[in-house]
């Protein structure tokens, strides 16, 4: 088996059912695969998309952790309608500086919820038609990191700070424009074009 670094984890879901007959007991176990990889490695952009919709559900789980503690409830209470959350939190008068940051969480998640199909199909139609690897899973691990920043910037600004809202705001742009990159590299190879961008 190589190091860490050259490894492409996969994941398998298995039943023990001596122990637990329930379905509810699944394991989720994370193997390796000895399996060199690179920027070139057709198809590593596809492990991109679990990666792109865990940074869409985390601010709201976030928003969810922090919002059961704001309102000193138990997990099953919240979970009923966690989406009314932040509203909840103002009928029962939490302090704003509590407040604001929830909504802040929502608002990055519902933005990634409308991001996230254009980010998906973008990968996937750069895969079917063949774009160079290197191009696409470079495009691919940028939306991650894009989308990481993205989500810090939104939660943590203040409100305050009109740097970190431009940052965010470009930040959001920089994403659109590298998936438009991408399919417009994906249309030309699916026409015949030998377009140059």
């Amino acid at each position: 088996m190589g190091n860490a670094a050259e490894m492409i984890p996969y994941f398998s879901l298995s039943i023990d059912t001596n122990k637990h007959p329930s379905p509810r007991f699944l394991s989720l176990s994370l193997s390796f695969e000895d399996m060199a990889y690179s920027l070139d490695t057709a198809g590593l952009s596809l492990y991109a998309i679990p990666a792109l919709w865990f940074t869409v559900q985390w601010p709201h789980a976030q928003k969810t952790v922090a919002a059961r503690k704001a309102l000193n409830i138990h997990q099953g209470d919240l979970n009923c309608d966690p989406r009314m959350a932040v509203d909840w939190c103002q009928q029962k008068e939490v302090p704003q500086p509590v407040v604001e940051p929830l909504r802040r969480m929502q608002s990055a998640h519902i933005n990634g919820v409308e991001s996230f199909p254009f980010w998906m199909g973008t990968i996937v139609a750069a895969n079917a038609f063949g774009v160079d690897a290197k191009t696409t899973n470079t495009v691919a691990a940028y939306l991650i990191v894009a989308r990481c920043v993205y989500n810090y910037l939104y939660i943590y600004n203040d409100g305050k700070s009109r740097g970190m809202a431009r940052s965010r705001s470009l930040t959001w742009l920089s994403t659109n424009i590298a998936c438009f990159y991408l399919l417009v590299k994906a249309a030309n190879l699916l026409i015949g074009k030998s377009v140059m961008i």
